[in-house]
């Protein structure tokens, strides 16, 4: 899926990929206290949101006790709390992150982590394939 795969620049992973026949740049870097992640469409920095867990432990890390439920009747979604720091603030980008959170590994981070989502078609089938592509990169 992925056409290259580098590590410059710092950075855990940075690669590019055809995203829904759109070229997509991520960068994923785990820090110590949070992870940083961009995913974009248009070759720059879009937004940026920070999310942050809202079940903890005593430690303050964010109580794995169960992830999404995938069920249609039983459908639980991981709680979080969403905030943008920078860019324009949608609803839409909002909805996608929760479902990134959701359907990908960005659910076991161990602390909160920021994300910059710049896709030009955000959609169901935009957003299956990035999340494929997240549970590739997040190790």
């Amino acid at each position: 899926m992925c056409i290259s795969s580098v590590k410059t620049n710092g950075f855990n992973k940075q690669l590019s990929c055809k995203i829904n026949g759109v070229e997509t740049e991520i960068v994923f870097h785990a820090f110590a206290n949070k992870w940083f992640l961009l995913i974009t469409q248009y070759g720059r920095v879009p937004n940026m949101y920070s999310v942050q867990f809202d079940l903890k432990r005593n430690d303050g890390a964010p109580l794995a006790v169960q992830g999404p439920i995938n069920h249609p009747q039983f459908h639980m979604s991981v709680p979080i709390t969403i905030t943008c720091n920078f860019g324009a603030d949608r609803d839409e980008t909002r909805s996608g992150v929760q479902f990134l959170v959701n359907r990908s590994k960005l659910n076991n981070c161990p602390h909160e982590f920021m994300i910059g989502l710049g896709i030009k078609e955000l959609n169901g089938e935009t957003l299956h394939e990035i999340a494929k592509v997240l549970d590739e990169v997040i190790a």
